[in-house]
Parts: C-alpha cells; structure tokens; sequence
C-alpha cells in the first residue's frame, strides 16, 4: 500500500455518568420548553373571544357569549396539566439512568417553567390573530374580535403538580430493578 496514510482510531472519551445526566435532564427542558409553545400556540388560535360592535354612541357592545375567561382559564389548566403529565412520562421511559428524586424535582420544575412558556407563547399568537384596533380607527356598527386577559393564578400550579404526581406514581408502580 503505497501512498496510503494509516490513520489511528481513537477510542470515544467516557465523560462519566454526570454528564450523561446532565444531558439528559438539559434534553429534557429543551423538549418540554418546545412541546409547551408549540401547544401554547395552538391553545391561542382555539381560545374563544368576544364579538364586540361599536355602537352609534360610541361605546363597545360585548355580544352574550358564555364565560369566556373561564373557558381559556380552564383549558388552560388542563392543557398545561396534560401535557406535564405526559412529558414526566416522557422522562421516566426514556431516562431511567435519571431516576430519582432530583428528577422529579427537576420534572416539577422544567413543568412550571413550559406553563409560563405556553402562557406567553400562547398570548402573543393571541394578539396576533385578535389585534385591538385602534380607537380612532374604529366607526359605527364595525364588528371586531375581542379577546379578554387572562390571569392564570392558581392554574400555574396544574403543570407541575400533574407532572410531579406522575412521575411520583411511576416510580411507585415500576418494579425495582437491583
């Protein structure tokens, strides 16, 4: 073999099981942030809203429709509560190497931190599809879309609270492996 060139075959670096833990849980904040926005916008383009019509004294008549805070309050809830569930599954099939109190702890946390993702993500695709005109802008008898604020308050804890009570009952039902 003239003129090939041998080249040494360096064996892979063991960087230990910390970093492979590490990876892990980061994999893992990084899936729920982006399952949480991708839910949270689609939550915006199925959230009710208001019809409002501009009356000829120039006030804003609200169209009877049933509770629409409460209807996004409560989706909401469930959304984000489902999805923490699922994602702590996620976490307990995939990463059994993990298992252990740090990552229920961590699973409660990255939970939280996807309800305020979707919370935000999901308001500003709302803004988006349900933009409030402008007053000036605004002429007698125009019918335009309104979309009411929403205070999550005690819905923030829904996410962590699932996740963590599925990842707890999880490691409670799976056998121990010595």
């Amino acid at each position: 073999m003239t003129g090939a060139t041998e080249t040494a075959i360096t064996p892979p670096v063991n960087r230990g099981p910390l970093t492979r833990a590490a990876g892990s849980l980061a994999g893992f904040l990084a899936l729920s942030l982006v399952v949480y926005a991708g839910v949270g916008a689609l939550w915006a383009m199925l959230r009710p809203t208001y019809d409002a019509t501009v009356t000829d004294s120039g006030d804003v008549y609200l169209t009877p429709a049933f509770n629409v805070e409460f209807t996004s309050f409560i989706s909401f809830a469930v959304a984000t509560g489902l999805l923490g569930a699922l994602l702590a599954l996620v976490m307990f099939v995939v990463s059994d190497g993990t298992r252990g109190l740090g990552t229920l702890f961590w699973v409660t946390l990255c939970a939280f931190l996807g309800a305020v993702v979707f919370l935000v993500v999901g308001d500003q695709v709302s803004l988006l599809l349900h933009p409030v005109p402008e007053q000036d802008a605004l002429e007698v008898g125009e019918t335009f879309r309104l979309l009411p604020g929403m205070n999550p308050g005690t819905a923030f804890i829904a996410a962590p609270f699932m996740a963590s009570l599925a990842y707890w009952c999880a490691v409670l039902v799976s056998p121990e492996i010595n």
